[in-house]
């Protein structure tokens, strides 16, 4: 669950967000003694609730509050379809035709560009966890675990890429999250990016019942979302003015919570055998 005040992050920010990361939630607005809710089905504005106004009235309504506070809460319940195609594009495409500010020469504030590099690496990113949540990712949870790993590793290379203290390198990272995550112990460090070579030896060797070993799946994941996290929150730190700093979390803590999602659906598949082929036993 995400909350702020639109002052921070506009309702046309947020409505981006939704449709970049094709999500389905239910984004609750509150203004003084005004409330009112946009519905989304992945990414597509379907249902706006503003008082007893529903529809495309209310949407409009909801669009021209300059303040107030917001909640976004993913996996909404299905809701009649009260917004119209042209009103559900013209919201999506609210934020391009808004001005911004310009930098002298012409070009992109510096943290508008760095925005623009963070969204546009979530953006590719998020097509590794649609695979993981399609069930799309062959080879158990061994092969699930290296993926969530490269989107790790992909978000330590950004940040490592900016950054120069050592203390954003995973040699100084990991020891800090192993205090409160214990299985980040079984995370290693390998030219400054993060290593489950051991993790991912010992579920491949796994010999226990594969409950167990689907629950050190999830711990090792856990300990892995933590390293992703902090780098995430790492990066908003790099940002001057507080509009994209809001952007980016909201939209970093969007995809997060996809990710977490998706690693969680992946012990519901049916269970492939991610240990060595036991041998047969000979016919008598």
């Amino acid at each position: 669950m995400v909350e702020g005040d639109l002052v921070d992050l506009t309702l046309p920010s947020l409505l981006q967000v939704m449709s970049r990361e094709c999500s389905t939630a239910i984004l609750r607005l509150h203004r003084g003694v005004d409330n009112g809710a946009m519905y989304f089905a992945e990414g597509v504005l379907v249902h706006a609730v503003a008082g007893p106004v529903t529809g495309d009235e209310a949407a409009c309504e909801l669009l021209g509050w300059p303040d107030g506070r917001f909640r976004l809460a993913r996996d909404a319940e299905p809701q009649p379809r009260t917004i119209t195609d042209r009103l559900a594009r013209l919201v999506i495409d609210a934020d391009t035709t808004r001005p911004r500010s310009v930098a002298p020469d012409g070009e992109r504030s510096g943290d508008e560009r760095l925005l623009h590099d963070l969204l546009t690496q979530l953006t590719r990113l998020e097509q590794d966890t649609n695979r993981l949540q399609e069930g799309k990712v062959e080879g158990g949870t061994v092969a699930a675990l290296l993926l969530v790993t490269a989107v790790v590793n992909s978000m330590v290379a950004l940040v490592t890429a900016r950054c120069s203290d050592p203390g954003v390198l995973p040699s100084h990272v990991l020891p800090r999250l192993a205090e409160d995550h214990p299985y980040t112990q079984l995370l290693g460090e390998e030219r400054d990016r993060i290593s489950v070579a051991t993790a991912a030896g010992v579920l491949k060797s796994w010999k226990h019942n594969a409950d167990n070993r689907d629950q050190l799946y999830l711990e090792l994941c856990r300990a892995l979302i933590d390293v992703l996290t902090f780098y995430g929150n790492t990066a908003s730190t790099f940002f001057r003015s507080g509009r994209e700093r809001e952007e980016w979390r909201a939209t970093f803590t969007l995809f997060v919570d996809g990710l977490t999602e998706a690693i969680n659906k992946k012990v519901d598949e049916p269970k492939v055998d991610d240990g060595p082929a036991q041998p047969k036993g000979k016919k008598r």
